[in-house]
């Protein structure tokens, strides 16, 4: 199996097995216009590279886009760092940054608004998402699907304000 390279110029830490599970990280600017596409194009090689279905690995990407997005957009974060997990029942990805924290919360936006519906995308996709602050005040918003066959976790979150809340993965 090979594994992907990180893009030109960004250092990939190697997966690592722990327990029925694999993870990379991936650390980006947090201030480059580049850096969505740069996460996207990595967590489809990376999931294609475990074996992961396409439309799981297409929903991640999407996924992944738009936290990171977020990330560049709202932080102004000087680095994010992009995590990718595969367990025997899920497979997840997540966007840490260095910025202030601030809870997130989905929320619907103008018929004619040109931003605000990314959370709304994730919402949508993953079987779960939630936020967490870090030990240096950023935030890592984390995302998981389910893999067929295998039984749905109890709850999901969708906040560190809400309650739980089941969601389901079309």
């Amino acid at each position: 199996m090979r594994y992907p390279a990180a893009p030109r110029g960004h250092a990939a830490e190697p997966p690592t097995a722990h327990s029925q599970s694999l993870t990379t990280r991936l650390r980006l600017p947090g201030d480059s216009e580049h850096t969505p596409g740069q996460a996207r194009a990595y967590v489809g090689l990376t999931l294609a590279d475990w074996g992961v279905a396409e439309a799981i690995r297409a929903d991640l990407q999407l996924i992944v886009s738009e936290l990171a997005t977020n990330a560049v957009t709202y932080t102004h974060s000087p680095e994010i760092t992009v995590e990718i997990i595969l367990t025997d029942d899920e497979a997840a990805v997540s966007v840490g940054d260095l910025g202030p924290h601030r809870p997130l919360h989905a929320q619907h936006a103008a018929p004619d608004a040109e931003h605000g519906r990314g959370l709304l995308i994730v919402e949508a996709l993953a079987s779960r998402w939630e936020q967490c602050r870090d030990d240096g005040g950023g935030t890592t918003v984390r995302a998981g699907i389910d893999l067929p066959g295998r039984p749905a976790h109890p709850t999901a979150h969708s906040g560190e304000d809400e309650a739980d809340v089941p969601r389901g993965h079309p």
